[in-house]
């Protein structure tokens, strides 16, 4: 006979079986913006786009950072929307761009935080897409190999105004290697790579592309993977571990927890979940349509660390912050 219960019975008991969640596990995505003001994103409400205000502080993005740090927060991220896109993605590595004068800022202001930064052409391009493109043909294809120079030399612009770590997302081939190449021969061999190993040609990045103002039409399936295999997902990981990666991010991540699991069962590199912008509106619009998001965002964070996951990149991070010590 097998008897459950009494192991259940007291709430100590049932948190001696649960992985808990802790704020050093929390990275924190931002959208920053040369603008003055600040302004809430469609469809990741209470989000904003942070303006970079008159006199360049950012003062109300550090205010709000100030107050998460009291609560535990030890990690940000950084994303740029910028208005003047072009075809080589000019201004990702600009002197004056958003995501640079913030990292900036943040370094001298809250010196503790974690900044890590995306490195990525699609909030930059006027063709949406996450490299540069060539023609063959008549048609439009990524350019690699020139894509990954420039996302080396936007992640060495990133790492000399401040950041601890840099995030390719645009999963491009061997840019890893790439970066970890030019960041050492400058002497920022202490800069860390968080590389997007699994990023599926997911539905769910709607409104993640209205936060960045996207351009983009049509699909990226030639170069994120389906959202159906594992095998890329494994080939992945080999390649990101070869060349220098210091961890990897499984994302979208809720549906995927099978690959989450094989990433965490190497026991090589810590794995980072990223809910994205429409898992956050999916589990948003349940919850309150239902008066349980407290119960659902818990349930949908604590599956992925029970996966494996040690870090989650979540946009709930200043609602977890607010309960995390209750559950």
């Amino acid at each position: 006979m097998s008897q459950l219960h009494s192991s259940l019975h007291h709430v100590a008991q049932r948190e001696w079986s649960e992985p808990h969640f802790h704020p050093s596990q929390l990275i924190y995505p931002l959208f920053v913006t040369s603008r003055h003001e600040d302004r809430a994103i469609k469809g990741l409400e209470p989000n904003m786009q942070w303006g970079q205000q008159a006199d360049g502080s950012f003062s109300t993005l550090v205010a709000h950072l100030k107050h998460l740090q009291t609560l535990g927060l030890r990690s940000i991220m950084l994303f740029g929307v910028v208005e003047d896109k072009d075809a080589h993605g000019s201004l990702a590595d600009d002197a004056n761009t958003p995501v640079i004068a913030c990292t900036k800022v943040i370094r001298s202001q809250l010196p503790e935080l974690l900044v890590s930064c995306d490195v990525c052409m699609c909030e930059y391009t006027d063709h949406g897409h996450c490299g540069l493109l060539r023609s063959v043909d008549g048609e439009e294809i990524i350019e690699n190999g020139a894509t990954i120079d420039r996302l080396a030399r936007i992640s060495l612009a990133y790492a000399r105004a401040g950041a601890h770590m840099v995030c390719p997302s645009d999963m491009m081939d061997n840019r890893i290697h790439s970066i970890r190449t030019l960041l050492n021969a400058e002497g920022f061999q202490h800069v860390s790579i968080m590389a997007y190993t699994s990023k599926k040609a997911s539905c769910m990045y709607a409104p993640f592309r209205d936060a960045v103002e996207s351009t983009f039409k049509g699909d990226r399936k030639r170069y994120q993977h389906p959202v159906g295999s594992t095998a890329h997902a494994a080939l992945a990981f080999e390649r990101d571990l070869r060349e220098g990666a210091d961890i990897v991010i499984v994302k979208p991540s809720l549906f995927y927890a099978d690959i989450v699991k094989s990433f965490a069962d190497k026991k090589t590199l810590p794995v980072a979940c990223y809910i994205v912008s429409g898992e956050y509106k999916m589990l948003m619009d349940y919850g309150n349509s239902t008066d349980s998001l407290e119960s659902v965002v818990r349930e949908a964070h604590l599956s992925l660390l029970r996966a494996g996951t040690s870090v989650l990149i979540t946009y709930f991070t200043p609602y977890i912050l607010e309960r995390w010590t209750k559950w």
